[in-house]
């Protein structure tokens, strides 16, 4: 039986048949404001606290304090007492701004993201966000690269989050064909419902190795975390 990794999403791992396969590699998508970043640091805090795997989130933007403050107030708290080591790549940009058009983004986490998962034995990976990614990396064939940069995360024993910013008005899911590239995607969407009211939901758009639900859902959090329930009102 393929093993599967919990999302702690109450609800939606039953959507997906039991969870992510493990090893996938998923895409998080969404517009801005749509708690991207929280719904995949959730995932990977969650699975560090509940099973004791060891977890990496890289921030190519947000800085650590503002990230840790931001999931402290979700009641994602105790990080550092946890397996779950935040790269503050924006710090690395600002401390060596000088130098950062000339270094090869892509080729350096690439690097780095193989040493800790094969030798320091980390088995969740979130990269935030890949638009950042690709401001920082100079591609000349940005489809062949990222084709050859999934298959690196794909050959890896762990299971990768990469949070794609999509702009308002958009219909795919990245911008070099990475949904095709992708194992799975997890769309977030800001629905109006009736008159005053704005839905956050959520729907699997795909899952390799897993039958699961398409439709969306209402994504919800609370002080026990993220939830899901049916669409009742359109």
């Amino acid at each position: 039986m393929m093993e599967r990794l919990h999302t702690f999403i109450e609800g939606f791992d039953d959507v997906l048949g039991g969870g992510v396969p493990r090893g996938s590699v998923v895409l998080v998508c969404g517009t801005p404001g749509t708690m991207k970043t929280s719904l995949t640091f959730s995932i990977l805090y969650n699975n560090v606290k509940a099973n004791g795997g060891k977890a990496l989130y890289i921030s190519l933007e947000e800085d650590l304090e503002d990230l840790k403050g931001a999931m402290g107030d979700l009641g994602l708290a105790g990080i550092e007492d946890m397996e779950l080591y935040i790269l503050d790549v924006s710090k690395i940009r600002l401390d060596h701004k000088e130098e950062e058009t000339a270094k090869n983004w892509l080729e350096i986490l690439q690097t780095y993201i193989d040493q800790r998962v094969r030798v320091n034995k980390f088995d969740l990976v979130a990269i935030d966000s890949l638009s950042a990614l690709y401001s920082l990396s100079q591609m000349e064939n940005p489809r062949r690269e990222l084709f050859h940069f999934f298959g690196f995360l794909k050959s890896l024993p762990a299971t990768t989050f990469l949070v794609s910013e999509v702009p308002y008005g958009a219909e795919g899911f990245g911008r070099y064909d990475e949904d095709f590239l992708a194992d799975g995607i997890l769309l977030l969407k800001l629905f109006e419902a009736g008159i005053s009211d704005v839905q956050l939901r959520v729907r699997c758009v795909k899952m390799r190795r897993a039958k699961h639900d398409k439709g969306y859902y209402r994504l919800l959090h609370n002080e026990k975390g993220f939830q899901i329930t049916r669409v009742i009102s359109e």
